[in-house]
């Protein structure tokens, strides 16, 4: 038996607007587990947000109709290398969450980046999809952690734990003899699991503890 057909009113899809504002994009799959299926569907019909293949998922972010309903005036670039940057942002910032740490800020534009703190530690937290450049991040951890405004950089990325280990091996262990030393005490990284992957895999029962090298 065919069901009625539901239409939603325009407005109905503030709080879905607001959920992809927060840092630019958001997991199709994560959408549909919050909001359900048939609502995200009418959502990119209406023209709110857009739907748009990413190597961790379908991803969405808001079209212009979206982003008035949230006040935002400017265009935003949706390149892919920025939607994945916008979903390991949001995901960086769950982990962070639900592992009890207090957020102060979360900065989209100049430098995407959330402060929180840890065990009393004020914390600049930055978040890359594909992984991060070298010179930049050691720019980064003299620029903000040997001045003192943070304790402590933490990185975030989709990159595979071995990945990850390699990074902050050449990080801790520079073959230039004038490089930054870092403080390992100071410096970590995360792998992160793209949300439908770790949804996935909860679904099937895996381990699914967020991974620290």
């Amino acid at each position: 038996m065919t069901g009625p057909v539901t239409v939603f009113l325009t407005e109905a899809f503030l709080p879905l607007s607001q959920e992809i504002g927060k840092f630019g994009a958001m997991y199709r799959a994560e959408a549909e587990a919050l909001f359900g299926l048939e609502f995200v569907q009418a959502a990119v019909a209406r023209k709110v947000c857009v739907a748009t293949e990413t190597d961790y998922g379908w991803v969405l972010y808001l079209a212009h109709k979206g982003r008035r309903m949230i006040g935002l005036t400017s265009s935003f670039q949706s390149r892919t290398e920025n939607l994945e940057n916008a979903v390991c942002s949001r995901d960086a910032y769950s982990n962070i969450v639900e592992a009890g740490h207090s957020v102060e800020t979360v900065e989209r534009q100049r430098r995407a980046s959330i402060v929180y703190t840890r065990a009393g530690t004020r914390v600049l937290a930055l978040a890359q999809a594909r992984g991060f450049n070298r010179t930049v991040i050691r720019r980064n951890y003299s620029h903000w952690v040997e001045s003192g405004e943070y304790g402590e950089l933490h990185l975030y990325s989709y990159l595979s734990p071995p990945e990850t280990m390699e990074f902050g091996m050449l990080m801790l262990h520079s073959k230039n003899p004038s490089a930054l030393p870092i403080d390992p005490t100071k410096f970590l990284l995360y792998a992160l699991t793209p949300w439908p992957v770790m949804h996935r895999q909860k679904a099937a029962g895996a381990d699914t503890s967020p991974r620290l090298d």
